[in-house]
């Protein structure tokens, strides 16, 4: 039974990307700056990258970051939402990332720390371009690979995942969504990878979950995101259950929300549905998000209690 106050259960957002989190109002605002006609619907994985690419085209006027910022934020905080690592890539903005990271820090509901989003299907000059420009910038704290996979494996990458880690950022990339699971031993090897965003093609490989399970890899799943791009062909299939059963540390995130169409109170109803949680069962889910999260300490710690509260409500 999905309990009705599921948005005051405190939770962490691992797998979202800024320019794909706006409200429809404030897509067909920036759509309308274009010159161009910009598709309003998607297929699969690459007609969904090349609609998001025209329309992250249009996102370059001042005080566009810092507004899907607020945006972003009032929207999660409905959603119970309490830390938010939320990926972008403002490249050519050159005000892009000071615009995000201030407007973070004047909420009060929701924590929100960043991650640098590289393509892989760009040169890996952009990757190391978009990285130099978060130098020096604390609220930046991993970096994540996003993109079609097929023909882009992760090993490509290494060096600009080496260089990262110098610098203290935490590496996160997307694998294992339309590539299968090479693609997230790939991400593992070659990048050291901290967290797995999707690896939803992992189960294809029970020695690669058994040791995702035993190494305590965090996988940040996206069930609506996996459904609208072709992923699984119907939710019921979604492997989400027997990734749970292995006992893989999993939580379910947005990816897009703007895109989509649905939101974290939606991702959690649906994973509880697929699970078979009951109270306690959500706020583990929740407790996975917080445990996967490369939070502050002190806020974990406080996270943990107020999800053990939500849960002793029973």
């Amino acid at each position: 039974m999905i309990p009705a106050d599921l948005a005051l259960l405190p939770k962490a957002e691992l797998h979202v990307h800024l320019e794909g989190a706006l409200r429809p109002a404030t897509m067909e605002e920036f759509i309308s700056r274009s010159a161009l006609p910009i598709p309003r619907s998607f297929t699969d994985l690459d007609s969904f990258v090349d609609m998001f690419g025209r329309v992250w085209a249009t996102m370059n006027q001042p005080g566009d970051y810092a507004r899907m910022v607020r945006e972003y934020c009032e929207d999660a905080a409905r959603a119970g939402i309490r830390y938010a690592e939320i990926e972008l890539a403002p490249a050519g903005r050159p005000n892009g990332w000071q615009e995000a990271v201030d407007a973070a820090t004047q909420q009060s509901d929701v924590v929100v720390r960043f991650t640098v989003g590289v393509p892989r299907t760009f040169p890996i000059e952009v990757g190391y371009a978009l990285l130099e420009a978060t130098r020096g910038i604390p609220d930046v704290i991993g970096i994540g690979l996003g993109g079609s996979e097929n023909g882009y494996p992760p090993e490509a990458f290494a060096p600009l995942f080496d260089e990262a880690r110098s610098r203290g950022l935490h590496c996160l990339p997307h694998a294992g969504e339309d590539a299968g699971p090479e693609s997230v031993r790939g991400a593992l090897d070659a990048l050291r990878a901290e967290r797995i965003q999707h690896g939803v093609r992992a189960v294809e490989d029970a020695s690669l979950v058994a040791e995702l399970a035993a190494r305590r890899i965090p996988l940040a799943m996206c069930l609506h995101s996996n459904l609208r791009l072709g992923v699984v062909r119907s939710l019921d299939e979604h492997p989400i259950r027997e990734l749970w059963q292995a006992g893989v540390l999993l939580s379910v995130n947005t990816d897009d929300p703007g895109y989509f169409g649905h939101d974290m109170i939606d991702e959690y109803r649906e994973a509880g549905r697929l699970l078979d949680l009951d109270r306690s069962g959500y706020g583990q889910l929740a407790l996975n998000s917080v445990e996967g999260s490369f939070a502050p300490k002190a806020l974990k710690k406080q996270l943990k209690s107020e999800i053990a509260a939500w849960v002793s409500k029973e």
